[in-house]
């Protein structure tokens, strides 16, 4: 692999992909919506190059791939929030699975031996009768969002069974890390640290608490979807997490441990989903399989968010922060083969 492109690349596992192959020595392109390259809370980013581009605009997106010509597209671009799907399930279609259909058939016309790597979601299983989940367990969607993932994924299996396309099918489950937000490790740091400094009462204000979720760093998970691309199987799903179901209310007592101040629990049925399942854990014997196996502690992951809101000046991801590192190897500059807004420097 020497040409990525990194579709969602401001995004949280997006940034985090994208760095990690650019440390790996990889020719890196970010695309985004966003008109920046690198999302806040990375501090002195590796240098990549980024690209404007809305994945639901079929011409920008064949535009894009016939200049960047990359050996592999990551694709996180998407619209990945559950609450958000049901409030607007067409947006979500049309960004999730129109989007993917656009990479996808610009990949077949112009780069057909070029791999696309697909950010599907744990959630396409719905409520599995198996725990843990095996990637040939059916496909069964509760919720707008894990519909529109589990479409783009058929997309993907579709387009290398029919026209011969390398694709790699991540089925991802819980991710979570520094610079997340909407997840319930994040939730809960941010509201800590908000009463550590005074600026909301004592309290953590929660939903269901047990919920049983598999949860990996993302460092872990951007290091196991490379894994999956250079060694894995094109045409095949792999599930991304670390094969540990973890119950959130222990989550949230292990963050509560570590604030400075004391706090009261107080639970709150507008943050209790309609659709929620009792266990998220995916079978990960595949990725092992391959020779993955997590590296960061769960309480270091923790940790690390915590720092990360205490960090900020309002509670708000809105200051850069730096990324705790992890084994990456030594950086090597990109060799610059398209005119695209350069960003980032050196470390």
């Amino acid at each position: 692999m020497e040409r990525a492109l990194v579709t969602g690349g401001a995004g949280f596992l997006g940034s985090y992909m994208s760095q990690l192959l650019a440390r790996n020595g990889v020719d890196v392109t970010t695309a985004d919506r966003r008109p920046d390259g690198h999302p806040v809370w990375i501090r002195d980013p590796e240098p990549t190059r980024h690209l404007s581009l809305d994945v639901t605009d079929r011409a920008a997106v064949h535009r894009a791939i016939d200049e960047l010509r990359p050996d592999v597209v990551f694709h996180f671009a998407g619209q990945s929030y559950i609450d958000r799907s049901w409030a607007d399930p067409s947006e979500t279609y049309e960004v999730n699975v129109l989007g993917t259909l656009h990479l996808l058939e610009a990949l077949r016309t112009t780069r057909p031996r070029s791999a696309l790597a697909f950010a599907g979601s744990g959630t396409e299983y719905g409520r599995p009768e198996l725990v843990p989940t095996p990637e040939t367990a059916p496909l069964a969607p509760g919720t707008p969002y894990a519909s529109s993932k589990a479409a783009a994924d058929l997309l993907c299996l579709q387009y290398f069974l029919g026209a011969g396309l390398p694709v790699f099918r991540f089925r991802i489950f819980g991710t979570t890390g520094p610079g997340k937000t909407g997840d319930a490790c994040n939730d809960f740091a941010s509201q800590i640290v908000r009463a550590e400094r005074g600026e909301a009462p004592p309290e953590v204000r929660v939903g269901n608490l047990d919920r049983k979720r598999d949860i990996a760093d993302v460092r872990d998970a951007v290091r196991a979807m490379q894994l999956v691309v250079e060694r894995g199987e094109p045409g095949e799903a792999y599930n991304i997490g670390g094969g540990r179901a973890r119950e959130v209310r222990r989550i949230l007592e292990e963050l509560i441990g570590l604030s400075t101040v004391p706090l009261r629990v107080v639970r709150d049925e507008a943050r209790v989903r309609p659709v929620d399942e009792p266990v998220h854990l995916g079978d990960v014997s595949k990725l092992r399989e391959l020779g993955f196996t997590p590296s960061v502690e769960f309480r270091a992951t923790l940790s690390d968010i915590l720092e990360h809101w205490r960090s900020l000046p309002s509670g708000l991801p809105t200051a850069p922060v730096a990324v705790p590192p992890t084994t990456f190897s030594p950086a090597r500059p990109p060799t610059g083969r398209i005119a695209v807004s350069a960003v980032g420097g050196g470390k």
